[in-house]
């Protein structure tokens, strides 16, 4: 195991590093390019509309006398930017894990390598422990390597753009922002994603290892038609069921938890004042999002979630070493 291990990742990342690192790359370039397009419409519409006559307050003038409170509130500003310029990535990063979970033991089936694999020196736990992996932490921790390089673009861009000004970006963006906190919360958020997403990755597993056709379906259709068969007999009042719980920590935990960041949405789903409470902007890129992770860490619901989705890895598992399709 700890010698085939790192070789299964390798070949994990070599077989699928179009949707692992080519796909957020892609999706950062477009970023960049759009954030381009933005300053210079803006730039653009700026002299169109003033001319020779100046309207408003030069970026300038409005800048140089910023008092410490207003710095403080810049560079939260200037951290809540980054984490959503990173948005994109993070949406990439759902739909190619999802897909990819989708596809990990199917595929093999399907096209019949899963006998050339059998044969060989290599357990199925080995081999199902490699794509959990590489899903939880291999996709993520290269997406969030783009995402730091894209922010640090972002700010060289930005740099650039208030220096055309006469503002020196020392004071009004490198100062402010606090990097290297948004980082640390970034590489800090992997791990525990990576805890949060194991439902969803047992789940998919689970599908791709028993379907023998369409696993996107059966992944989709079997929660949501429970789902709705117990709304329809809440409606009839066959049973009194709570069924907004199996929505909120069954449907979101099983088809969204591989989602970057998805906890807050959970936590703010099940209980909104969570994130009423830290709602202050100088809060939010500091201590509120270290709390966030504290208290998600915290919830019994990820343990007991973390639990389910470790029972259907061992039964996906499982289910590799006798499904045949023949």
């Amino acid at each position: 195991m700890k010698t085939t291990l790192p070789w299964l990742l390798r070949r994990e990342y070599w077989e699928n590093r179009g949707g692992f690192f080519w796909a957020p790359a892609i999706g950062a370039g477009i970023t960049l390019l759009l954030t381009v397009m933005g300053l210079i419409t803006a730039e653009v519409f700026r002299k169109k509309f003033t001319g020779d006559i100046q309207i408003g307050i030069p970026l300038k003038r409005l800048t140089e006398r910023l008092s410490e409170t207003e710095l403080q509130t810049l560079g939260s500003a200037l951290d809540m930017a980054l984490f959503s310029m990173s948005g994109l990535l993070q949406f990439i990063l759902f739909f190619v894990v999802f897909f990819y979970l989708l596809g990990a033991l199917y595929d093999d089936r399907r096209d019949r390598s899963v006998l050339f694999w059998k044969s060989l020196p290599l357990s199925d736990g080995s081999m199902v422990l490699s794509k959990v992996l590489a899903a939880a932490l291999l996709a993520p921790i290269l997406s969030t390597l783009i995402a730091m390089v894209l922010q640090f673009a972002l700010l060289i861009l930005l740099s650039l753009y208030v220096l055309f000004h006469g503002i020196n970006p020392l004071t009004v963006l490198w100062g402010p922002v606090s990097l290297l906190n948004v980082w640390g919360q970034m590489l800090a958020n992997v791990p525990i994603n990576a805890l949060w997403a194991l439902p969803t990755i047992g789940w998919l597993l689970l599908v791709s290892a028993f379907a023998r056709s369409k696993p996107f379906l059966w992944a989709l259709l079997v929660p949501v038609s429970i789902g709705l068969l117990l709304n329809w007999f809440d409606l009839l009042s066959v049973i009194n069921l709570e069924y907004t719980a199996y929505w909120k920590h069954v449907v979101m935990r099983i088809l969204l938890g591989v989602l970057p960041g998805s906890f807050p949405l959970h936590l703010a789903v099940t209980d909104p004042s969570i994130l009423v409470d830290g709602a202050d902007l100088q809060n939010v890129t500091s201590t509120f999002g270290w709390n966030l992770m504290g208290q998600a860490l915290a919830s019994l619901n990820l343990w007991i979630g973390a639990a389910a989705g470790v029972a259907m890895i061992a039964l996906a598992t499982r289910l590799r070493r006798w499904r045949d399709e023949g």
